[in-house]
């Protein structure tokens, strides 16, 4: 049996793993995930271990499916209303006959009480006024500011491609980080046949692993681990 890692940074949905498992030819392999964001849903039963090292949670495990309700096979007997139960006729209609003035009373005093209106908040003067002018000013320079670069360029590809650029190499570092200050994670790959880089926050780490035991290899993708696990199978001459 192989065992394969896979190094993540992107959210997996639970159906992924099973993409994995044929695009690896189906091998006898075992799944070990080291993600910086939890699967999309539970998947305790698609892999070995998913270890989350980034923030949020896993999912929790599907609620069981209630059992069936079982039909009572004797009829439940008609309720019984004991006679005292029930009121007099007479006395509801001299209760209500009490209840309706209060109620009245009640009512008008809603209508004739009047809520003060609030007190108005007193404007700021002095020293006060002088630090909110200076924060208004300054507000509205910053918007101002903001509107003096095109959108157009704003939202160009190349602004795009580099903020992507840098927001993933960021991504990279942290991820390694973390991965080094797991033990539990160093160990997981260690105990590797393959080690799978699967997007580009992890392949940071995947470079690093690299050089730090070269005697396992770790490939960027599926195809390349599938090429390592085929290596593997053919007996050596």
């Amino acid at each position: 049996m192989s065992k394969v890692v896979l190094l993540s940074t992107r959210k997996l949905p639970p159906t992924y793993f099973d993409q994995v498992r044929e695009d690896l030819g189906d091998q006898d392999i075992t799944i070990d995930v080291v993600g910086w964001v939890a699967p999309s849903a539970w998947v305790a039963d698609k892999v070995n271990t998913f270890t989350l090292i980034g923030p949020g949670r896993m999912p929790a495990a599907p609620a069981p499916e209630p059992e069936p309700a079982t039909e009572p096979t004797d009829e439940a007997p008609d309720a019984v209303i004991a006679p005292e139960a029930v009121a007099d006729p007479a006395t509801v209609v001299e209760d209500e006959a009490k209840i309706a003035p209060a109620a009245a009373e009640v009512a008008a005093a809603g209508t004739t009480a009047s809520t003060p209106p609030p007190a108005a908040k007193p404007r700021p003067t002095g020293a006060k006024r002088v630090v909110k002018a200076v924060e208004w000013r300054a507000r509205r320079a910053k918007k101002v500011a903001g509107r003096m670069l095109p959108k157009a360029i704003k939202t160009s590809a190349p602004v795009k491609f580099l903020r992507g650029q840098r927001a993933t190499s960021d991504l990279g570092k942290t991820y390694w980080e973390r991965v080094l200050s797991r033990r539990d994670v160093l160990s997981t790959i260690d105990q590797a046949d393959v080690v799978i880089a699967l997007d580009a926050g992890a392949i940071w780490a995947g470079w690093n692993l690299g050089q730090r035991k070269a005697s396992t290899p770790v490939v960027l993708g599926l195809p390349a681990a599938r090429r390592e696990l085929d290596m593997m199978k053919v007996p050596s001459a």
